[in-house]
């Protein structure tokens, strides 16, 4: 293994504050070993003329132009290199592709590490490839198609406009009062949310407990295609809205809840300053969805909730993650993650099935007990369904993903009855009720108060779609309520809330 040092300069450095993209990262970044977003990779092909200066040329062009590449995070500010030389390793193409990628597995410490890293596969001498490695601090999807683009670009000698706007000009618009009122408007919307809505999109039981990972099932579809586009077109909506409202409609159905909150990452490029801003922007949003019996008002529910979520997706996860847990406490139930929907058009390398359904793990990204991917919809319906092998059993998960192409199909011919497609409500045994807030495990919310409180200081039961707590005389009342609470929301169950009431009993 060879190296190629990179020179790079750049028009501006300094120190400024973080901006909330950069501070929400931080949060759940690791710092053992990488997640599974934690390093975004691109691999660009060098032309056929190009030699390793040229090469380390075009590399020192991109870095010295994105100050988002030559920025460390220390102290709770971003630091902007002037110059500096990078390091790239050189490799000589052997093996497979994957083997090549591996220097990507290496965590990056964003207080001392660049957040770029290259390396350049040759073959016979002659570089053919760039491997780009980012840390998530510095660059999400959307940068990483901007720094592949323009890569490839300056490979080939193309010059580029100006780029003008960088995470020290975010953070700045961020501390301006237009920007304060964006977000502290993101906050109230958030906060209504988290007051109104159920935390919990499932409340399912464990049905089998024994079992580890997830049911992960890809679907290719051109029939299912044609027909999101169709309805797209006749509804005036955008395809992957149809697509959302398809799965929605089909996990509502399955888990007999009213409606689910989806979580969905928002690219947060709306306004044209961001277009080809390469930091790291994108940030998780909550989708609410009411269920109904009709798909195309599902489908347009859909997109107003996703185009009015998506308005709100810049926050600082600092202050939501604050009102998360004091929702939490006020409503007795903990906050759950449990539903994501992740969108990775255009940027997705999973090998589709030609038609139908396999067993495929696809690219999940989140570690949540239900993740549904969309991964093309263009010529097409190409989506990935991974679910909690504890919650449903192979062939239920199969035929949830397979519903969704179903139903699309059939809508797209006319009226249809949700009922016919997707999976029947799940079973959830003895024990379980329907309470005003969401479905509840009794006897689970009973073991949490043996735990908090010790074993039959407390009875635990549903009154009229109530959950009540019962506590014998010498404990007051109060006091079994918070330490109940407190165990619940540490536990974070499916299922298991505090009671809204107390009552002391002579």
């Amino acid at each position: 293994m060879n190296e190629l040092k990179i020179r790079f300069s750049g028009p501006r450095s300094g120190r400024w504050p973080l901006t909330v993209g950069q501070k929400n990262v931080l949060e759940w970044i690791r710092t053992d070993f990488p997640g599974p977003s934690d390093i975004l990779s691109a691999v660009v092909r060098v032309p056929k003329a190009g030699t390793l200066d040229a090469v380390g040329a075009a590399l020192g062009a991109l870095i010295g132009r994105h100050e988002a590449l030559r920025t460390l995070l220390r102290d709770g500010e971003q630091v902007v290199q002037a110059e500096g030389t990078l390091v790239a390793e050189v490799v000589e193409a052997t093996g497979t592709e994957r083997d090549w990628m591996v220097s990507g597995g290496r965590v990056f410490d964003p207080a001392a590490d660049l957040p770029v890293r290259v390396r350049v596969v040759t073959r016979g001498g002659v570089p053919f490839l760039i491997v780009l490695h980012v840390s998530h601090v510095a660059a999400d999807l959307s940068a990483i198609t901007v720094l592949r683009a323009e890569l490839t670009a300056l490979l080939a000698g193309r010059e580029l406009p100006p780029a003008d706007h960088h995470p020290a000009d975010r953070a700045a618009y961020e501390h301006s009062p237009a920007g304060r009122r964006q977000l502290d408007g993101s906050i109230r919307y958030w906060g209504r949310h988290l007051e109104e809505r159920p935390l919990c999109s499932l409340g399912l039981p464990y049905r089998f407990p024994g079992r580890k990972g997830h049911h992960q099932v890809l679907l290719g579809s051109r029939a299912g295609a044609e027909a999101v586009a169709s309805i797209a077109a006749a509804a005036g909506v955008r395809p992957l809205a149809v697509v959302m409202a398809a799965f929605a409609a089909l996990l509502t159905r399955w888990t007999g809840e009213p409606g689910c909150l989806l979580n969905c990452l928002c690219s947060n490029r709306f306004s044209p300053e961001l277009r080809d801003y390469v930091g790291t922007i994108s940030q998780e949003t909550w989708i609410p969805f009411t269920a109904t019996s009709s798909f195309p008002e599902a489908v347009a529910r859909m997109n107003a909730a996703a185009l009015a979520a998506y308005k709100y997706g810049r926050y600082d996860s600092a202050r939501l993650n604050a009102a998360m847990r004091a929702a939490e406490r006020a409503r007795g139930m903990p906050c759950h993650r449990d539903v994501v929907v992740n969108n990775t058009t255009g940027h997705s390398r999973v090998i589709l099935p030609a038609s139908g359904l396999e067993a495929g793990a696809g690219d999940r990204s989140f570690d949540a007990p239900v993740e549904f991917d969309v991964y093309r919809l263009d010529g097409k319906l190409g989506c990935g369904l991974g679910v909690d092998a504890r919650l449903a059993a192979a062939d239920e998960v199969a035929a949830l993903l397979g519903g969704v192409e179903r139903l699309v199909v059939a809508a797209a011919e006319g009226d249809v009855d949700l009922g016919d497609f997707g999976i029947a409500l799940v079973e959830r045994g003895a024990g379980w009720v329907r309470t005003e807030a969401c479905w509840v495990d009794v006897p689970g919310v009973q073991k949490v108060a043996d735990l908090a409180l010790g074993d039959g200081v407390a009875r635990i039961e549903a009154v009229g779609g109530r959950l009540v707590g019962h506590v014998g005389p010498g404990l007051d009342a109060s006091v079994a309520a918070e330490k109940v609470l407190a165990e619940i929301v540490r536990q974070t169950r499916h299922g298991v809330v505090a009671p809204g009431s107390w009552l002391a009993q002579g």
